[in-house]
């Protein structure tokens, strides 16, 4: 049973997390419309995942969240994640698909919930790690809608309310937020530089890695400070049309898309 005071938004670790050989993935958007890539990323726990201690999910890992309580529904990557848990260490964050994502998930399948941002540190080198979605500040509307949905009144009340208006609230928000993300300028939807560059200054960290724009790249941001954007994935069948991965070669971080394993 839910607490009464229950809110997602006040919950997860601060950090700094201390890790040794991580892998970072983002915008996996599971669901079970889209059964190609669910398949592909339990297969992913078994390969390339296995082969890092630890695994880091930076948002958008679902395509919508509408509670803890609503856990049973993706019964079959929560199993995954809790088995890939004995052995790994497991951290996921917020989205802006899956922000309704709680503590109460977090132990559920072994993972340590992170807040956005989060600095992180691996030997001697720091981290920042974002979804992202914060630092798309040139886009107020959105921006709006993020500082509401992630309000204590806002979630507090939301979680009152049964399952299947849940769900109908997040079918609806999800499909208008498809509409206007297609009639926006390119720009609106993308990290702010100085913004980014702004918080990692202030984190002192040499390498940034965020998701959320769905476009994959790695970027000398200064002569000191480099930004890498995860891909989003889609699969059809066993193939991939999009998705990959994040891990580091010593100190080098390295961008792994599938799609290059398949050219």
């Amino acid at each position: 049973m839910l607490s009464p005071f229950s809110c997602p938004t006040l919950e997860g670790s601060v950090g700094p997390v201390s890790l040794t050989d991580p892998i970072f993935i983002s915008d996996l958007h599971l669901s079970h419309t889209e059964p190609d890539t669910l398949h592909a990323f339990l297969r992913f726990l078994e390969s390339d995942a296995d082969h890092h201690r630890e695994l880091l999910i930076l948002g958008d890992f679902f395509d919508y969240w509408i509670g803890d309580d609503a856990s049973f529904t993706m019964q079959v990557v929560v199993d995954a994640l809790r088995h890939h848990a004995k052995t790994h260490a497991l951290y996921i964050m917020h989205g802006n698909r899956d922000f309704m994502m709680g503590e109460r998930f977090a132990k559920e399948i072994g993972a340590t919930l992170l807040k956005d941002t989060i600095v992180a540190k691996v030997g001697q080198q720091t981290l920042l790690l974002s979804h992202g979605d914060a630092w798309c500040t040139r886009d107020h509307d959105y921006q709006a809608v993020r500082r509401r949905v992630r309000s204590i009144w806002w979630q507090w009340l939301v979680m009152r309310l049964p399952l299947t208006m849940r769900l109908s609230i997040a079918e609806n928000a999800r499909a208008k937020s498809l509409s206007r993300k297609s009639t926006k300028a390119a720009y609106l939807t993308d990290v702010t530089p100085d913004v980014v560059l702004e918080a990692a200054t202030k984190a002192k960290a040499t390498l940034i890695i965020h998701g959320h724009t769905h476009r994959p790249t790695v970027e000398a941001m200064t002569d000191t400070v480099t930004r890498i954007v995860l891909p989003d994935w889609h699969f059809v069948g066993d193939k991939p049309k999009r998705g990959g991965y994040v891990c580091l070669d010593g100190a080098t971080p390295k961008l792994v898309t599938f799609t290059e394993r398949h050219d």
